[in-house]
């Protein structure tokens, strides 16, 4: 038993050690799940963090919701943190309610970049009006070409984990769901592996 927490230990910190290195920038949603009346407003905050060596030069993005149930009444699209001199190309790329999207391409070297875009940054504001009962998920549509089409470094594909932010209004009520984070995913099978490997070992020896 000792061995087997022993080894299951050096697995758990293997793994968590090695997880800062393979980590993968995020675009988040603040709040991720709230709740307001019909008539009433939220204010959601889109922010990308955790570049890393990376940085975002271009992006093509949709946001998607139910327009039944909201509907947007302000925008502020970010540009600042994209350079010093503020100089990119930007712009509205779709204004429908329920699919709004946005496009951006820096005028910046990729090593002005580096050294002056920061690590983590708000890139959207989105305030939307609650129009009648319901629950929407407000995130980024699934075309990777052009509802979530990030560019990094080199012009090349900048993958980046996307978030979802939950709207509950009136009745509505958003469902509290707790995601398995992939350390404790890959912690489980080593700990599933360990057993099963002690298991046959003790099968052997009584053999």
């Amino acid at each position: 038993m000792k061995k087997l927490i022993a080894s299951c230990g050096f697995v758990l910190g293997t793994l968590l050690s090695a997880a800062p290195a393979g980590a993968v920038p995020v675009l988040s949603f603040t709040p991720s799940s709230t709740h307001i009346n019909v008539g009433d407003s939220v204010t959601i905050d889109a922010t990308v963090s955790g570049l890393g060596a990376e940085i975002l030069s271009a992006y093509d993005l949709n946001f998607t919701y139910d327009p039944a149930l909201l509907n947007w009444q302000v925008i502020t699209q970010f540009i600042s943190p994209f350079n010093v001199n503020f100089s990119a190309i930007s712009g509205f790329d779709n204004v429908v309610q329920g699919d709004l999207g946005f496009f951006l391409n820096s005028l910046d070297t990729d090593a002005d970049l580096a050294a002056n875009q920061p690590d983590s940054f708000l890139l959207f504001r989105f305030t939307l009006q609650g129009m009648t009962d319901g629950v929407t998920t407000f995130t980024l549509g699934p075309d990777l070409d052009f509802d979530r089409n990030f560019v990094g470094l080199d012009a090349q594909t900048l993958d980046l984990l996307i978030g979802t932010a939950c709207v509950a209004v009136g009745t509505g009520q958003c469902r509290i769901v707790l995601p398995e984070p992939p350390v404790y995913a890959l912690l489980g099978l080593a700990l599933a592996a360990a057993a099963l490997t002690r298991t046959r070992r003790r099968s052997a020896s009584t053999a």
